[in-house]
């Protein structure tokens, strides 16, 4: 099994290829990080979270507390990685805007 570290550079360039039995780890930081999966069949997990979580094309994970993130690949995917921060609501209104996804 191999490991790769996702560093905070790289989290700028958006979206990740994730190979299958290809484990990847993400530091969160202060703010925490949304993992959207774009396409494929992720495994994730979080230190102090508890939870394994399976997510498929369009499924997205929130990381709300401290610890490291561990990603693997069930297969050949790609990934989204945002920073979450704290915004104030002003009003209400609809983004159309949606990520592209890989899967229909």
């Amino acid at each position: 099994m191999t490991f790769k570290k996702i560093s905070s550079n790289s989290i700028n360039k958006d979206v990740k290829d994730i190979h299958k039995k290809i484990i990847h780890i993400v530091k969160p930081g202060k703010s925490g990080k949304e993992i959207t999966c774009l396409g494929g069949t992720i495994w994730i997990t979080q230190e102090g979270d508890g939870i394994d979580r399976i997510l498929t094309c369009g499924d997205i994970y929130q990381s709300r507390i401290p610890g490291m993130i561990i990603i693997e690949g069930l297969e050949h995917s790609k990934i989204k990685i945002s920073s979450l921060q704290k915004v104030e609501i002003i009003g209400n209104f609809q983004n159309k805007r949606q990520p592209q996804l890989a899967c229909s």
